[in-house]
């Protein structure tokens, strides 16, 4: 026998979950959500080029675990396409900030 709060509740997870994209502000979403993105990618992408220092827009092991103990460990965990480097998105962790 289902209450009517616990039948709400439900209700609710299943709605939450079936419209859930990610925690990832749009960088020219208008208002707070967009500055904070703004601030954020542009703190990332500050990391990224002083980290890349040949400049070939990737990052090698080396580079990584030169920049951040945190990358090196999770280097291959980041590289999803296994070719030994971390590209822009696999360095963010997703592709809602275009390079």
């Amino acid at each position: 026998m289902f209450r009517p709060s616990l039948l709400a509740l439900c209700a609710l997870f299943h709605f939450a979950g079936a419209t859930a994209q990610t925690m990832v502000p749009k960088a020219d979403q208008e208002g707070r959500p967009g500055d904070v993105a703004r601030q954020a990618k542009q703190k990332a992408q500050e990391k990224f080029d002083a980290a890349d220092t040949n400049q070939d827009g990737k990052l090698s092991r080396e580079e990584a675990a030169a920049a951040s103990a945190y990358l090196a460990e999770k280097f291959d965990e980041r590289d999803k396409n296994g070719d030994g480097f971390l590209s822009w998105e696999e360095y963010v962790g997703h592709d809602r900030w275009p390079r």
